[in-house]
């Protein structure tokens, strides 16, 4: 018995070895994925595609680089010095009004991950109702700003209407708690219980319920995708896999995080419910899919802004050319360097 269960055991350790080597035994393609944002449990699905070998499954050797400045990465992919980044939507748009050539191939989050948060006991039950209020942002720059403008258009408000939009900055509880505004634009997966922890209940006003524009997903460049179009294959379905394992066992994919996210505990439960909220902005029946209407929305937004002045032919914006079929995801995945068969 003994050594049957050695030599089961070592069956497994191969099995598992193998499992992580691309099947063709081709040489891997280096590939840095730009993440604008430092380390952090929300990027669990990428951590679990790596872990589990699916990006080197895909012949991808896969290095992440994180960032707080966006702007930095999605020049650097439009100028091809990298070729991946995890970038908002909105970013992609005004970056292809500038000229850039880079394209949204994965559209992670299917909700818009940002709404606005109100006490509890606030008389701020839905978007008119922010008229003649201080509602604060981040700054008047990015997904914060830009989706307040689209909750408010979709309200039927203006800008104007409001008493002020201050500028917070990032660390937004001390201001909530505080009560120096009387609602705080926010991301809706940390910052509700980031607040509750340190003062009190919370009412969130969700923006996809009523402008569901198109948050962050999975950016390349047209270079890439004319001469290495297998590359952003595999990159999308090994980021499905990680996706979907993620949505199926969300425990297992925080304990997956701690190797990734420096002290991550193994029983914090705000960091938990940081996952946990976040399953609900990235499910869809097809992972990575991209609704034309959530980009229309997006592009109708920017323009209502004053931000995009000129014609955008959205199809060269994004695309669902490279996703793989929602049948093949729990399967195999293409690799990086097979034959592009399907043209």
């Amino acid at each position: 018995m003994v050594r049957l269960f050695r030599l089961l055991s070592i069956i497994l350790v191969l099995t598992v070895g193998l499992a992580a080597v691309p099947a063709s035994g081709q040489a891997m393609t280096p590939v840095t994925l730009f993440l604008g944002y430092i380390p952090n449990v929300q990027f669990a699905p990428v951590y679990v595609a790596m872990e589990r070998g699916y990006f080197k499954q895909a012949g991808i050797d896969l290095t992440l680089e994180n960032s707080f400045d966006e702007t930095d990465g999605v020049t650097r992919i439009a100028t091809n010095k990298l070729q991946f980044g995890l970038i908002s939507g909105e970013q992609v748009i005004l970056a292809r009004t500038q000229g850039a050539p880079v394209v949204y191939v994965f559209r992670w989050y299917q909700r818009f991950p940002v709404g606005v948060v109100v006490p509890a006991d606030s008389d701020i039950k839905e978007p008119k109702d922010l008229a003649g209020h201080v509602v604060g942002v981040p700054g008047k720059f990015g997904a914060s700003y830009v989706g307040l403008q689209a909750l408010l258009n979709a309200a039927g408000i203006k800008e104007s209407d409001l008493k002020d939009v201050k500028a917070i900055g990032f660390d937004t509880a001390p201001v909530v708690c505080g009560r120096q505004v009387d609602a705080s634009v926010i991301y809706i997966a940390n910052e509700p219980a980031q607040i509750e922890s340190q003062c009190f209940k919370v009412r969130v006003i969700q923006i996809a319920d009523y402008a569901n524009i198109v948050s962050n997903g999975l950016m390349t460049n047209e270079t890439t995708l004319k001469d290495k179009p297998d590359l952003v294959r595999g990159m999308t379905a090994a980021l499905a896999k990680g996706l979907a394992d993620t949505l199926a066992d969300p425990k297992a994919a925080y304990d997956i995080s701690r190797k990734y996210v420096e002290n991550l505990k193994a029983d914090d439960p705000v960091q938990y419910a940081v996952l946990t909220n976040s399953l609900e902005l990235w499910k869809t029946d097809h992972l990575g899919y991209s609704d034309p209407a959530a980009w229309k929305l997006t592009l109708d937004t920017l323009q209502a802004m004053g931000l995009v002045k000129e014609p955008v032919d959205l199809s060269k914006v994004f695309s669902n050319d490279y996703l793989p079929a929602p049948s093949a995801v729990p399967g195999g995945i293409p690799t990086a360097q097979a034959t592009d068969a399907a043209g």
